[in-house]
């Protein structure tokens, strides 16, 4: 998305009243400075940069203009990090909590175990030299996924709380450069990779994403089952993902864009219902297998993100201009 934060105008629905409903959209953005993210957080030998142990996407002009980048107690902000999973540049939950513990100050030695973390404003970029990196290093079948959430906060909705959103159509984007895959072609499933979950303010998971170790992309309502294959692999282009979820009726839309073919192809038709029920949208879940290797020491990329909300007046003024369109008609 843009590097400003803008409000738009909903289109007008037949009464004066709906032109000032609107809609926001997420500063997660670009993953850049100007958003809230760095590279140099820390002194010493070793840039620990990790999104949970600063005020990631909290700062800069497209996240509410504060200071920073500013070092707090890990998993205290925006994002945070699973604490059964390895992250935070530690191949192991154990690892981390006995070499950071409730830091800040943090360590100037190089961590313990196989690099697993997600860092913000690293190269390459989509649009600029900015990207979320999310690598896990970690061998294969050793201490499983890393795993992290995000929490919208107000930057990202324009004003509201996420969590008091509860109905109308909220939409996410995203950008993805994946690392290379591996064997693929045979149909069969090759295992997950990447997986990301929208969820509410409860942790109830509607719908799933991601894509395989081969990188066909993948899906399904809830966070259980069977993953829809779809036969569609992303392999270090920036193809995209693009899901519209109506919390009224409890039902998303999930689309895939091939960047080289500059085609978008809907995955989960509008309708498809969630798999559990979502009282708003209100975090992200961020999952990487272990064992995930090749291609910038086994970086995935993202970036661009985008969410678009609408506010509660909006969706009040919706509801006041459906309702007089009614009584017009039985007048």
């Amino acid at each position: 998305m843009g590097k400003t934060h803008t409000t738009a105008r909903t289109f007008f629905f037949g009464s004066a009243i709906l032109a000032s409903a609107g809609i926001a959209q997420a500063h997660l953005g670009s993953f850049a400075p100007s958003d809230g993210y760095s590279l140099s957080v820390y002194s010493g030998a070793y840039n620990w940069c990790d999104v949970a142990y600063y005020n990631a996407g909290q700062y800069g002009p497209n996240s509410g203009g504060g200071p920073g980048p500013s070092l707090h107690v890990p998993n205290s902000a925006l994002w945070k990090i699973d604490s059964t999973t390895a992250g935070g540049f530690f191949g192991s939950a154990a690892n981390r909590s006995a070499t950071v513990g409730t830091a800040p100050p943090y360590p100037t030695t190089n961590p313990l175990g196989a690099p697993a973390y997600i860092v913000g404003d690293h190269g390459p970029g989509r649009t600029d030299n900015s990207s979320l990196a999310v690598r896990n290093d970690n061998p294969l079948g050793s201490v499983g996924p890393m795993k992290y959430t995000y929490d919208f906060d107000t930057y990202d909705t324009g004003g509201p709380v996420a969590a008091s959103v509860t109905t109308g159509q909220v939409s996410f984007d995203l950008f993805m450069a994946a690392t290379p895959g591996g064997p693929g072609g045979t149909g069969a499933f090759a295992g997950e990779k990447f997986t990301q979950s929208f969820m509410d303010a409860s942790g109830s998971i509607g719908a799933q994403w991601g894509y395989a170790r081969d990188n066909e992309i993948i899906w399904r309502a809830g966070n259980t089952g069977f993953w829809n294959q779809t036969g569609l692999f992303t392999n270090g282009a920036w193809d995209g993902i693009s899901t519209t979820i109506d919390l009224s009726a409890q039902t998303f839309e999930l689309k895939f864009f091939d960047v080289v073919n500059n085609l978008w192809t809907t995955l989960a038709p509008a309708g498809t219902a969630l798999g559990n029920s979502m009282g708003n949208f209100a975090k992200l879940g961020w999952q990487m297998e272990d064992g995930v290797h090749g291609g910038l020491g086994g970086k995935n990329f993202f970036d661009d993100a985008k969410l678009t909300i609408p506010s509660p007046g909006a969706v009040a003024l919706l509801s006041i201009g459906a309702l007089a369109a009614s009584r017009r008609r039985r007048s």
